[in-house]
């Protein structure tokens, strides 16, 4: 597995690679969520057997963290300087939670040279957040280790002074890929899914192509709660793509 970093101007991105790209098997591009770093896709890097690639966004991980610049645009520039360094194409984009607004954002922009995405327990939204929100995330604590460990306070402060409100749902039937929804089902999760009855209506019905997975010991962190099924998901998707 190859770590390395990417300069997106003043911003550096850290990156992990593994494998190869193949003309048979598409690469696929893993962004996390709000506060995870490429780090925490490493179950996916080294689980799927085919070429994967996996960044740290502005502010989190090993990547540098700017006194701005943290809207969509901001963080689908990030994207983008990976994408070119790794020279992807034809490739697929997975997005967990948060990551998923980035990869809904950066899909409807870029799905010419794209075969596939997966959106994984995320709305179609990209949203703002306020000064609660940075403090609620400043203080929490998954699986015993504090958000703060893998993401910096700046960068949630950048999140609630930049980003700005933004539904995606009236361009979702512009999508031309496959696309496939992972939804976590377990209602009993500490951390429930954010996948509701009328968003998963209003996916499938402005993508009719749509594919949904459903996660049935899962609420919302479906890559910690089902990892297996998770990855077995993931190289199926890949697989028909092939």
């Amino acid at each position: 597995m190859k770590s390395f970093f990417v300069d997106n101007k003043t911003v550096k991105i850290h990156v992990l690679e593994n494998g190869t790209q193949s003309s048979k098997t598409p690469s696929l591009l893993v962004i996390g969520g709000l506060w995870e770093p490429a780090e925490r896709a490493i179950p996916v890097l080294s689980g799927l057997g085919s070429h994967v690639v996996a960044l740290s966004l502005r502010g989190r991980g090993l990547s540098s963290t700017p006194a701005a610049g943290y809207d969509l645009d901001d963080h689908l520039s990030d994207i983008d300087t990976v994408v070119k360094h790794c020279q992807l194409q034809n490739y697929c984009v997975l997005g967990f939670s948060r990551g998923g607004a980035y990869a809904l954002g950066w899909s409807l922009k870029n799905q010419q040279k794209m075969r596939g995405l997966i959106i994984v327990d995320q709305p179609a939204v990209h949203v703002k957040y306020n000064l609660d929100y940075v403090e609620y995330w400043s203080n929490l604590v998954y699986l015993d280790v504090p958000i703060l460990n893998f993401m910096r306070r700046q960068a949630l402060e950048g999140l609630a002074s930049d980003a700005h409100d933004i539904d995606f749902s009236p361009e979702l039937s512009k999508l031309q890929i496959p696309v496939t929804l992972f939804v976590g089902r377990n209602n009993e999760a500490k951390i429930a899914s954010n996948i509701s009855d009328e968003i998963l209506k209003l996916y499938t019905k402005a993508i009719p192509s749509c594919e949904v997975v459903e996660f049935f010991q899962s609420g919302h962190m479906i890559p910690d709660e089902e990892q297996q099924k998770y990855i077995t998901e993931i190289a199926s998707f890949i697989r028909k793509l092939e």
